[in-house]
């Protein structure tokens, strides 16, 4: 468990409450909304948000936009769902930022970006691996890049989520996708492909972040790289109690 580095609620960072943040702004051509309530479609990803500090109205607009399925939120660790929901399934999390990450000057020759086309093998890898989340339509996120075999064979890729702006200065997007079949694990796929994606977040204006469970050994990889960790969250699956 990592110490807590919990931001300070009366000067909130903008990855506080990302999902809600790219639902309203970058991501908005994907929200569903009710309120103070936002969520994407299940097939792109099964996120939502009622901000941080969500009120009984909150929940009863998320009651309207998901009745009767689950979604999940990023959230503090000492978080519990409103009147009417539970919480199905939680994993610890920390989010960490790339202060100290630093991309080399040409992009990963062994590498392609992915497009709608490459769906089924994309998600084949994130079936075979679980790097989390990873849906029929995820791919419409876009920015990610990938390595395959000779044959065809899809064998690590890495890519983005969730992006959001911020007025005034550098936005935030999200690397996600992570992931290496297992056949080809230590070749340093992983590293240079997450180098070519956070190579195209900055040259897009913005900074990189990403989210890695409590006993993912990844952490190291990320931690090599120059990702800084920010706060501990947890993903909290919440469903109609």
């Amino acid at each position: 468990m990592t110490t807590s580095l919990q931001p300070d609620r009366l000067d909130p960072h903008p990855l506080d409450d990302a999902i809600g943040a790219a639902l309203a702004g970058r991501h908005a051509s994907f929200a569903f909304v009710d309120g103070g309530a936002r969520r994407y479609p299940a097939d792109v990803a099964p996120f939502a948000s009622v901000g941080l500090t969500p009120s009984a109205a909150d929940w009863e607009a998320l009651t309207r936009l998901a009745p009767t399925g689950t979604v999940a939120m990023f959230v503090e660790p000492s978080f519990s769902p409103g009147d009417g929901w539970t919480a199905v399934h939680e994993i610890v999390l920390t989010q960490m930022t790339d202060d100290d990450v630093e991309v080399p000057d040409a992009p990963f020759a062994g590498a392609r970006d992915l497009a709608e086309a490459d769906a089924p093998e994309m998600l084949r890898l994130t079936s075979l691996t679980a790097p989390g989340p990873f849906e029929q339509r995820t791919v419409e996120f876009g920015g990610y890049r990938g390595v395959f075999s000779d044959e065809g064979r899809l064998l690590a890729m890495a890519g983005r989520r969730l992006s959001l702006g911020v007025a005034g200065s550098a936005g935030w997007t999200e690397v996600s996708a992570v992931c290496t079949d297992p056949e080809a694990r230590g070749r340093g796929y992983a590293r240079r492909i997450m180098l070519d994606v956070i190579r195209g977040i900055r040259a897009d204006g913005d900074r990189a972040f990403l989210h890695v469970a409590e006993g993912n050994p990844a952490r190291g990889l990320y931690e090599s790289m120059g990702f800084v960790a920010r706060t501990d969250l947890k993903v909290c699956v919440v469903g109609r109690a």
